[in-house]
């Protein structure tokens, strides 16, 4: 296994420690409700405040605010306030490919089976 790829990012290996595995999971963890990656899927686009995320995914300030709190403490996305409200950014864009990577992954997996289904 190469330990990095081309643009220098340390691939999963032999080297990786429990703690890197559990950080990596925190991660997925983060991504891995419905509502957080809807947050995640619009704030790709840019900067959001909560009223905005509000309106588009149809929750609750309170229902949010403890989804970005998630998103926030896993070091995903970055708060920023205006005024009185609150914006959120993504926190790196390579969050942008390990999205779409994973999209793409879950409609090969779902094409596969319902072909296995036939």
């Amino acid at each position: 296994m190469n330990p990095a790829s081309d643009d220098g990012v340390k691939a999963m290996g032999a080297g990786e420690t429990t703690r890197d595995h559990e950080q990596l999971a925190q991660m997925f963890r983060a991504l891995g409700h419905p509502t957080r990656l809807g947050i995640v899927a619009k704030i790709i686009s840019g900067e959001f405040c909560v009223i905005d995320l509000q309106e588009h995914l149809d929750r609750s300030q309170a229902n949010l605010s403890q989804h970005l709190a998630v998103l926030r403490d896993r070091g995903l996305a970055i708060p920023e306030r205006r005024g009185n409200k609150v914006c959120y950014r993504l926190a790196d864009e390579r969050i942008t490919q390990i999205v779409t990577l994973a999209a793409d992954v879950a409609g090969t997996v779902r094409r596969a089976a319902l072909s296995n289904e036939d």
